[in-house]
């Protein structure tokens, strides 16, 4: 995966970052942290994905510190549109998750790194400097679960599913109806009714309750 290949050797430019989360507390720490490490500086934050796409369109940040548990489409398909509008984008999952499922799919969506948020401070600051230098970067606690991607697991069920299909999935597990899944997606009704047949056969699952009690077990959603 590629990145921009920043370098920063003095203070003079730092790293400018956008911090994506939907708790405004949160944001509000990590401009704090963020800010105080010379090599990096908070140009904006937002609380959404769609609004994290937006306004990298447009402010262009050098790194991203992205959640993925938020309202609308979420991170991972933030990451996704990020990456498809700037595949040199350099894009830190910052999540209270440590799911094998979720870091896989942020790794394929073009994230360049994952920490998670029961890391040390120093490690997050780490993570924002190496992916802005191209790097990939996962936090210690990840680690098992990146050297684990290939190996038989109950996790490896979701590699049948497409990246739009696990999207319906975690959406649907966090208790969204079928036509909240195509307003928050811009899809019609009729497609997210097909990926959820889909999935449903992939997964051999008959309802959302049934995606929901799986989504708990692997740590993609909150009990």
């Amino acid at each position: 995966m590629g990145g921009r290949g920043i370098t920063f050797n003095s203070t003079a430019n730092p790293v400018r970052v956008m911090v994506v989360d939907d708790h405004p507390a949160l944001r509000a720490g990590l401009r704090s942290l963020i800010d105080s490490d010379p090599a990096l500086r908070v140009l904006l934050e937002v609380g959404s994905g769609e609004a994290a796409y937006a306004e990298y369109r447009t402010q262009r940040p050098d790194a991203v510190v992205m959640d993925l548990s938020m309202d609308g489409f979420g991170g991972i398909e933030a990451i996704r549109r990020i990456r498809a509008l700037d595949p040199r984008a350099a894009i830190l999952v910052y999540s209270v998750h440590n799911s094998q499922v979720l870091l896989e799919r942020a790794l394929e969506a073009g994230a360049l790194g994952f920490v998670t948020k029961g890391s040390k401070v120093d490690t997050l600051l780490e993570g924002l400097k190496r992916v802005a230098r191209g790097e990939s970067f996962v936090s210690g606690d990840m680690l098992p679960a990146l050297l684990d991607r290939h190996r038989p697991s109950a996790a490896n069920q979701f590699k049948q599913l497409t990246q739009r299909e696990f999207q319906i999935f975690k959406l649907l597990s966090e208790g969204h109806t079928l036509s909240e899944c195509a307003s928050i997606l811009h899809l019609s009704s009729k497609t997210v009714s097909n990926h959820f047949t889909q999935i449903k056969a992939k997964l051999a699952v008959a309802s959302p309750a049934e995606m929901a009690r799986m989504a708990i077990r692997q740590g993609l959603v909150e009990p």
